[in-house]
């Protein structure tokens, strides 16, 4: 098989000659596993525009999946953020964000700032057939021996971006959903342009960023999680499957109460299984069958602190876990992000070659030995509970 058939097989729930690899690189990351390994760019550049920054590092990624053989590239569509200054930036959408060398930058400033202003407000609009030329090029660089995947925002996150911040969308929950499901709205359709987009660009799977879940309970109520968020999630699910298109969704944090929402709305797969957060022997048992899993070598601790050995010590034990039975994308429990070393980034990935061979995989996942928790509900604050006797 090849990389491309790995993970159509992997998110058809089935069993390919060996675990699939996927992951999420940062910039800083490929650039320094590119230098472990001794890559220097070879100056492909030629398909994306003249003078684009990121050719260079466009070029050593594709160096990096074809030395490390990872099954499956990730891409994302340039939303035109420029740095206004050493620590604020703005995109083409109107948005002010923080910017950061440790990771994804974070949004401060409202693109749309109450109901009134989404009445002509377009986002769809702002959309260039240019914001997809890195995908092209890595597409046009590794040819379709890999699956390519499109990483876009969830309607959750793309909302919150809209709206200043995820304490802004929020509180919008309560104080003014009219707001709230305007945000929505303007995000969902957003997003099932970008899927079409997709689509035609002949991308593979889509990934859904946005957390839903906290470390130990999801980031609101159930009633405003099924209001709010779950049926946009169906709208982009069956609009990308509509497009033949598999489509899988990310959230870190302790996300059993979803969990099985996420199978019903019919999503392909779900990232990562933070292992500070879920026992990935219960998430594998529970969802065998049902739905894929990507995941999950600690990027918190182990691939920031640990040496390569517990590396691949650890690389061996989740695909021990994850990978029986099939329907398993081996990744890092988030991304490879600024603080991974690259010796261990390289180990996990040289380690999954090695041991992802699934001849010597059993069929059969492992029982784990308790049951998983319930999830509970946050706790009320002194106040709210004052306010209540009052």
């Amino acid at each position: 098989m090849n990389g491309r058939q790995r993970i159509q097989t992997a998110l058809a729930r089935g069993i390919p000659d060996r675990v699939p690899t996927w992951d999420w690189f940062d910039e800083a990351v490929t650039l320094g596993v590119a230098e472990h390994l001794g890559l220097e760019s070879h100056g492909h550049v030629s398909t994306l525009r003249k003078g684009d920054e990121t050719a260079e590092s466009l070029d050593l990624y594709c160096r990096v999946v074809e030395a490390l053989e990872i099954d499956a590239t990730s891409n994302v569509y340039n939303t035109g953020l420029r740095a206004i200054d050493s620590e604020y930036g703005e995109d083409k959408y109107g948005r002010g964000y923080l910017l950061s060398e440790h990771g994804m930058p974070a949004v401060v400033q409202a693109a749309v700032s109450d109901v009134r202003g989404f009445e002509t407000y377009d986002m769809v609009g702002r959309l260039e057939d240019s914001d997809f030329d890195g995908l092209r090029f890595v597409q046009d660089r590794l040819g379709d021996e890999r699956a390519h995947c499109l990483n876009i925002n969830g309607p959750f996150q793309e909302a919150w971006n809209l709206v200043g911040g995820l304490d802004k969308l929020l509180l919008a929950f309560v104080a003014d959903p009219e707001f709230a499901h305007a945000a929505f709205r303007c995000a969902t359709d957003f997003l099932l342009e970008l899927i079409t987009i997709a689509a035609n660009l002949d991308v593979d799977f889509i990934m859904v960023d946005g957390d839903i879940c906290g470390n130990d309970w999801p980031l609101m109520s159930p009633e405003h999680w099924r209001e709010f968020i779950v049926p946009r999630k169906v709208e982009i699910v069956e609009r990308a499957h509509s497009l033949g298109l598999k489509i899988a969704k990310h959230s870190d944090g302790q996300a059993w109460s979803i969990l099985d929402d996420l199978i019903a709305i019919g999503f392909d797969g779900f990232h990562p299984i933070q292992p500070q957060c879920m026992d990935l022997a219960q998430v594998k048992w529970h969802t065998w069958g049902k739905i894929p899993i990507f995941g999950n070598v600690d990027c918190l601790d182990l691939l920031v602190f640990g040496t390569p050995s517990q590396v691949e010590a650890e690389t061996i034990r989740v695909i021990d876990i994850a990978s029986r039975g099939g329907g398993h994308i081996l990744s890092s429990s988030n991304s490879l992000h600024p603080g991974c070393k690259p010796e261990n980034v390289v180990t996990m990935f040289e380690t999954a070659r090695r041991h992802g061979d699934y001849a010597k995989i059993p069929n059969d996942p492992i029982e784990p030995e308790t049951e998983p928790p319930v999830a509970l509900p946050p706790p009320r604050s002194r106040n709210r509970r004052r306010l209540g006797r009052a």
